[in-house]
């Protein structure tokens, strides 16, 4: 029986972590977007929170310009910052 609850506390965790590793967001209607730190950005539609984009290789400042290769981003996907083409490490979809 113990052996049964390992195993399935095993198999929980390793879904739950797939999952979240494979965080992707629907920005098509991005209206703005806010940055947390210089490598962490929130994007929004209206005034709601739909994205927390981590991108570790560049600098974001307010002043920045934010472009989408494509409408769905995940994990290691592309995103221009200020014309740089950089890569998003997580996506989290609060």
């Amino acid at each position: 029986m113990r052996k049964i609850a390992c195993l399935l506390v095993s198999l929980a965790y390793g879904l739950t972590s797939s999952f979240a590793w494979a965080a992707c967001a629907d920005l098509s209607d991005v209206t703005n977007w806010s940055n947390i730190t210089t490598h962490k950005i929130i994007m929004y539609r209206g005034s709601k929170a739909i994205a927390i984009l981590e991108i570790p290789y560049c600098n974001i400042y307010p002043s920045s310009s934010i472009g989408l290769n494509k409408e769905y981003i995940c994990n290691w996907d592309k995103i221009i910052v200020s014309g740089m083409a950089c890569e998003i490490r997580s996506v989290v979809v609060p």
